[in-house]
């Protein structure tokens, strides 16, 4: 939902690393190579990710020796395992010593500050430990891409907006397809994020059903402090309203630091065997300069990089949000279907949302993102799309000092690259209804093709090195790439 705002992580000064804070931590694996994902020089593809999959038994071998080591388990992919343990276990096993780094309030990070090793620590890693496994990286915070009794209806506020239900649905071009009697039945989508109170009056009068499952520390399957991903997800049941959704809470009601990294909730997910995973969250690779993308990818985000690779090779179409003004990861990775964001005003003019992402990757060559849009709202604040969200949780009393809602009603005009990611998804879901055989590449591909262009404004400027913002244009452009997407042109073709 927030739009990015410059303050890059700096160091606790003179604070040392508390010895049992608890640590989120990556392990990838070697498999039939010789070197591991984090020592490849080049990059990773949904092809090449498959040597890297462990052998039989090589995974519980590791675990085995993480466990002896005194690390838990938190999460197991099909490429890699997330374990949590505290500082004095990292830095014992790892050889190394952790700084306390504090990461800016003026994002939506999931948490205010971080334990890693800083620019010159030592890293002599137990030679035994070392032997199974490829590498080990704590997990930094992702940042979510947000800003008596709620009523099943909506407040009236004054000015132009979007009703989800009737709005949405129709300014994508689904509405045709819900007359064709298709609304997702039999696709399970799964999405990532804060949580998911269902207990709502929307979902519950609208008869909407769900199903929430709990990544590695999060808690409570019926409670959504962040209300993030109560709000976001009726962006789903407004495009597809009957598929099989599958919440994947990250949060934890007792500790906002706490809860799962986006990897932990990426391996929960892959358990329930969907057919579409969406997440509005992201990392912002920005460089130290703050105005330019890295160069590379950190090592610490390509075990994530491997499990998202692993998944669509397998056939599951992996969404994620092009970010709101960020150099948005895993959004950049060529194979996963990236949402960036357009503007439809009220007399139907359509612009690209100048709070959304547009930006070509110094990462993977020949990336540019997005690849296409869903409906997003302008700077400064994005209010466009009336949502639910639980009475009195975060989004409902934050947003109601400028979208026109009061504190505490259950509801919030927002929007973000958080709310276009659900909305296509969604829309993958109608394609893959109709044609089940579908592969993430042709469901790209078919989007792409029926894509409704638009040419006119610019994107974020916090995502142009020039500060400007990538301007829109006629064709496939830097702005929304193919355009807003036409779900029933899409459906037509599938």
């Amino acid at each position: 939902m927030q739009p990015f705002k410059p303050s890059p992580p700096s160091p606790a000064l003179d604070e040392p690393a508390p010895p049992d804070a608890q640590l989120r931590i990556a392990v990838t694996f070697k498999g039939r190579a010789s070197a591991g994902p984090t020592k490849l020089a080049a990059r990773l593809s949904s092809r090449s990710i498959l040597s890297f999959e462990p052998a039989p038994g090589e995974m519980e071998t590791a675990i085995e020796a993480l466990r002896q080591r005194g690390f838990t388990v938190s999460g197991r992919g099909r490429m890699t395992v997330s374990v949590r343990g505290s500082v004095a276990q990292f830095e014992e096993v790892f050889g190394t010593h952790l700084t306390p780094f504090n990461l800016s309030k003026k994002q939506s990070y999931s948490s205010d500050q971080v334990f890693y090793p800083a620019k010159g620590a030592p890293w002599n890693p137990d030679p035994a430990l070392s032997a199974l496994i490829d590498d080990a990286y704590i997990q930094w915070p992702h940042i979510y891409l947000a800003d008596p009794g709620a009523s099943a209806r909506p407040p009236a506020v004054g000015y132009y907006h979007l009703d989800v239900l009737k709005d949405v649905p129709a300014k994508l071009n689904a509405a045709h397809i819900h007359k064709e009697r298709h609304h997702g039945e039999g696709i399970r989508v799964a999405m990532i994020d804060t949580g998911f109170d269902h207990s709502h009056p929307f979902f519950t009068r609208n008869g909407f059903t769900s199903s929430v499952v709990l990544a590695p520390s999060a808690t409570n399957r019926r409670t959504d402090p962040g209300s993030h991903g109560t709000g976001e997800s009726a962006n789903v049941f407004a495009v597809a309203p009957k598929v099989t959704f599958i919440g994947v809470k990250l949060g934890d009601d007792d500790d906002p630091n706490g809860g799962a990294s986006i990897l932990e909730g990426f391996q929960e997910a892959l358990k329930h065997k969907p057919h579409v995973i969406t997440v509005s969250m992201c990392y912002d690779l920005r460089d130290n300069d703050g105005v330019s993308e890295l160069k590379e990818l950190p090592n610490g985000l390509k075990a994530l990089e491997a499990e998202i690779q692993a998944a669509i090779a397998s056939g599951i179409v992996v969404v994620f949000s092009a970010g709101n003004g960020h150099y948005a990861f895993p959004a950049s990775m060529p194979e996963v279907l990236c949402v960036g964001g357009t503007f439809v005003a009220e007399d139907g003019a359509m612009k690209a949302s100048d709070y959304a992402s547009a930006f070509t990757s110094g990462i993977y060559s020949g990336r540019h993102v997005p690849d296409v849009c869903g409906l997003v709202g302008m700077l400064p604040n994005a209010d466009y799309i009336m949502l639910p969200v639980p009475p009195g949780a975060e989004i409902d009393t934050g947003n109601a000092e400028h979208d026109g809602t009061t504190a505490g009603d259950g509801w919030a005009v927002f929007s973000g690259t958080s709310a276009s990611a659900p909305q296509i998804a969604a829309v993958c879901a109608l394609l893959l209804q109709k044609n089940p055989k579908l592969t993430p590449a042709e469901i790209k591909a078919l989007l792409v093709r029926t894509a409704i262009d638009v040419r006119e404004g610019s994107a974020s400027p916090a995502s142009d090195p020039e500060g400007l913002g990538i301007k829109a244009g006629p064709g496939i452009d830097g702005a929304t790439g193919a355009g807003l997407v036409d779900a029933f042109a899409a459906w037509q073709q599938a």
